[in-house]
């Protein structure tokens, strides 16, 4: 009887320190790399992104942890990257549309590549003139109500940058609160493709005609039958950058898009 109660022990103590090691070696890389992420070397950051991007759902608290975080730090080393904190342009390049000397952006940035979102966080460069028809368009609860729209309007244009950062960090952390069942990118990528929010779209797109960060199930045999109408229905759109990229995907009949991504 004592031996068997020895055993149940140490079988106990086992499972607890296996928890313990397994839990901190899952835990630990997700800091690491936000750590990373928040680095001021652009290759570091970029190479952070795509790790993070591989872990889906399970790295989105964390993305969320650190739009508390709206300080800045001024990216380094960005060759020819285009984006509102660049201070030389070479006329090509990588184009980013979000303001990723801002750590919150930063980490909305990365939240919407990952989910093919549009929470708000590129209208914040935009030009001054354009800020309010952008916070009607993205934030209409926000702005449908009388006295924010008073108060808005009457905001300088660096207070206006600072709302939309306020309210796409908001709009962020409402969406992951509201997520009823557990989070997975296919589904993100297909209700991105059959939106009507043109961002979504293009982001969705440009993610499966470029993007080499995983989504589990996405196939050969899932794109025939669950995106291929959606993406024709696409390349017929008036906007230009949908449907140039819907129908660079139909052209791709090798599917040389789905190779540059991790095999599911």
């Amino acid at each position: 009887m004592r031996l068997i109660m020895k055993k149940s022990v140490l079988y106990l103590a086992l499972c607890l320190l296996a928890q313990n090691l397994f839990g901190n070696v899952k835990g630990e890389p997700i800091k690491q790399l936000m750590g990373e992420f928040l680095s001021s070397d652009w290759p570091v950051v970029l190479a952070a992104k795509e790790k993070i991007e591989n872990l889906g759902s399970e790295s989105i608290p964390e993305i969320l942890r650190i739009m508390d975080d709206c300080r800045v730090n001024k990216l380094e080393n960005t060759g020819d990257l285009i984006f509102p904190g660049a201070e030389k342009y070479y006329g090509h390049g990588q184009i980013i549309d979000y303001d990723i000397d801002n750590i919150c952006v930063r980490a909305g940035w990365l939240l919407e590549e990952l989910t093919f979102n549009n929470f708000g966080f590129s209208g914040i460069h935009l030009p001054a003139e354009e800020l309010i028809g952008f916070i009607s368009k993205t934030f209409p609860d926000y702005y449908g109500i009388q006295t924010n729209r008073n108060n808005t309007d009457k905001l300088d244009e660096t207070e206006k940058r600072k709302l939309i950062r306020t309210l796409s960090i908001e709009k962020a952390k409402k969406w992951w609160q509201a997520v009823a069942k557990p989070w997975n990118r296919l589904t993100a990528l297909e209700l991105s493709l059959k939106s009507t929010d043109e961002k979504r779209q293009v982001k969705a797109l440009f993610y499966m005609r470029n993007g080499k960060t995983a989504c589990k199930g996405l196939t050969q045999k899932f794109y025939k039958s669950k995106l291929e109408k959606t993406v024709m229905k696409l390349s017929k759109s008036e906007t230009n950058r949908v449907s140039e990229n819907a129908k660079l995907i139909m052209l791709d009949s090798d599917f040389d898009w789905l190779s540059l991504k991790p095999v599911n």
